[in-house]
């Protein structure tokens, strides 16, 4: 009794090993993680995936199910004419506005009418003191919006109603046959974990139960693990996910022409820096009005502190012998000068 245990043991390790591989491919395979990167418009992945034939898994040797009375035999892959297309939406959107707090307002509204929720927020920008100041236009909110997948395009439709829209783009990634193949694994594995659990009730040995309990709890483990990649999956295909970030701006950025000439360049490119020159200025003007409470006793301590240096300085014998030192060379020079501008003249001329 006890050799044939541990032989149908080892069968059963080496029978999961071979039908989870003609069932389901690598583990990679079927990871969120490994599978990131794999984003593609819906466009070029309309046509769904062929159907693969699935194999049909190993047969547990008729001595073992003699002995137990315990069937080798899983339930095939489903077929493609079975499957539900499992895809997966994300979008990228860039919104700004000139009503910052409206906007906001109306988007948590817009959220909460379609059924979604906000997963993340962040808002940052301008202070109670900069607004007094007039200084709007620097506020920003990045939000992550989760919502029903049959309602991602009114949501990422709807956004241009709350301001403009100089960035979108949406992502789509199809996982039908990573969802399928996870879960013909997972049910591969639970028959599995059934057999060992038979085998566990019947053995005779401590030895025998270890080494079953061993097996069981691998199994168990990639149970968890496969249960946890469908959960994943689930949530990801039932809500769409939204990045979105709102910027408050003082006006929207122009629609860009489809081709602009040089002297249209030229233009628009001077014009643009006239703008902003006239804005750098505006801007300038209003922080020194602004600035004179504190500017004026700056300047005032600056003028003082320059003059009590310049007092110091002139009350020191050594550089005032110095400065006079100078002012008698160049005193000299400028004689030289003039003396010799005389002399270049040849002098008064005799007739």
């Amino acid at each position: 009794m006890k050799r044939k245990i541990r032989i149908a043991a080892l069968l059963l390790a080496v029978i999961a090993a071979l039908s989870l591989s003609g069932c389901g491919g690598s583990k990679s395979s079927s990871s969120p993680a490994a599978s990131a990167g794999s984003y593609y418009y819906a466009s070029e992945n309309s046509a769904a995936y062929d159907a693969a034939p699935a194999e049909e898994p190993m047969a547990m040797p008729e001595e073992a199910e003699a002995e137990y009375g315990i069937s080798g035999r899983t339930d095939a892959m489903p077929t493609a004419q079975d499957m539900s297309e499992k895809i997966i939406y994300n979008a990228n959107i860039n919104l700004e506005t000139t009503e910052f707090d409206a906007a906001i307002e109306r988007l948590g509204a817009m959220v909460k009418e379609l059924g979604g929720y906000m997963e993340s927020t962040s808002v940052s920008g301008s202070n109670y003191n900069s607004i007094a100041r007039g200084n709007i236009g620097a506020r920003n909110a990045d939000y992550t919006i989760r919502v029903p997948s049959a309602n991602f395009s009114a949501l990422t439709g709807g956004l241009a109603e709350l301001g403009n829209v100089p960035f979108s783009r949406t992502y789509t990634r199809n996982v039908t046959m990573e969802y399928y193949d996870t879960q013909s694994r997972l049910d591969a594995y639970k028959v599995q974990e059934q057999r060992l659990l038979e085998m566990l009730s019947v053995a005779e040995t401590v030895e025998d139960m270890l080494a079953i309990q061993r097996e069981l709890t691998d199994v168990q483990y990639e149970i968890d693990s496969l249960t946890g990649t469908l959960r994943y999956y689930d949530n990801q295909v039932g809500y769409s996910t939204v990045y979105l970030n709102i910027q408050e701006v003082r006006e929207y950025t122009p629609e860009p022409t489809i081709k602009l000439t040089y002297w249209e360049r030229m233009s628009k490119g001077f014009r643009e820096s006239l703008h902003n020159t006239g804005s750098f200025f505006k801007e300038l003007f209003l922080w020194f009005v602004t600035s004179l409470p504190w500017l004026i006793p700056l300047c005032a301590a600056l003028a003082a502190l320059i003059a009590l240096l310049r007092r110091r300085i002139s009350r020191d014998p050594q550089r005032a012998q110095l400065r006079a030192q100078r002012r008698e060379a160049r005193a000299a020079a400028r004689a030289a000068r003039k003396a010799a501008r005389k002399g270049g003249d040849g002098g008064p001329k005799e007739e």
